[in-house]
């Protein structure tokens, strides 16, 4: 059975629509469908479906249609506060075979849903023919991002200069209105050694390329040993680093990026800090 990518949101509303109103039989589930939370794999209807009381303001899908795979960010009340999900669902013979889910809670040290408002319209322009790039080039793309953060060097991440991060609803990259490393761009703020206190990116997957779009969506995991204190950046001395970083941690990440002309324009992520060590629960 062909699905379209207009089939594929329709379907990510469904999937909305039935978390919110806990019943997980609204929902054209394959009789194997795997489902995790966090890395944890949970019968459907547990975990978020018990505790969902009602939908957020925000919502944004990417497809690959091809495949049969949707990726989702979005906002969902839960229990009287946010949570910001991260969403990707497989369809097969018309059936969610598989649903992969981060979910992002209050007590997150980088969560402001609130913020979350539309998606940036640059992540729905179709790129014109002549600037596009294969599938293959997004992932190469994308995954040099996160080797340059593994190696502290931004000269190896093609993006443009007026490119910012948005995690968890908060700009975390080229903001004006911020002071120190939140200032600097994506490859100047790679490039400081800021990011030491994060050795290794693993396990790394890109479920969803929108080639029209420009779009690769990957989902990997930021290991944090907790054993660096601070860090010496040039131009701004020695910086404590955050709270959260002093501690074993592993960070659970969907990042979505996109692509223009071989070169970064945009990139938004969805994250939560998990157990040192954690595994997917996708094989990885």
């Amino acid at each position: 059975m062909p699905t379209t990518r207009d089939d594929l949101i329709r379907l990510v509303d469904q999937y909305m629509d039935a978390l919110v109103a806990r019943d997980p039989g609204r929902l054209p589930l394959a009789p194997d469908v795997r489902f995790t939370e966090n890395c944890q794999a949970l019968a459907v209807g547990k975990g978020l479906w018990a505790t969902a009381t009602g939908p957020g303001k925000y919502r944004h899908c990417f497809v690959e249609a091809e495949a049969g795979q949707v990726g989702f960010f979005g906002t969902v009340e839960e229990m009287g506060n946010a949570a910001i999900l991260a969403l990707r669902l497989k369809v097969d013979s018309g059936r969610i075979s598989e649903i992969e889910t981060i979910v992002a809670r209050f007590g997150n040290p980088i969560f402001t849903p609130d913020a979350m408002l539309a998606p940036r319209p640059v992540f729905d322009e179709v790129v014109p023919p002549a600037e596009r790039s294969s599938r293959d080039e997004l992932v190469r793309i994308a995954d040099l991002y996160f080797d340059g953060i593994e190696q502290n060097d931004g000269s190896i991440i093609p993006v443009r200069p007026d490119c910012y991060r948005i995690e968890n609803g908060i700009r975390t990259t080229g903001d004006p209105e911020r002071t120190g490393i939140g200032r600097l761009g994506v490859a100047e703020g790679i490039g400081s050694g800021y990011f030491k206190y994060i050795p290794e990116i693993r396990d790394r997957r890109y479920p969803v390329v929108d080639v029209e779009r420009g779009l690769c969506w990957g989902i990997v995991f930021f290991e944090h040993p907790g054993n660096v204190k601070s860090v010496d950046v040039p131009g701004l001395g020695a910086l404590s680093l955050a709270p959260f970083t002093q501690k074993p941690s592993t960070a659970a990440i969907a990042e979505l990026f996109k692509v223009r002309a071989g070169e970064t324009q945009a990139i938004d992520a969805v994250l939560e800090f998990l157990p040192y060590g954690v595994k997917s629960g996708w094989g990885a």
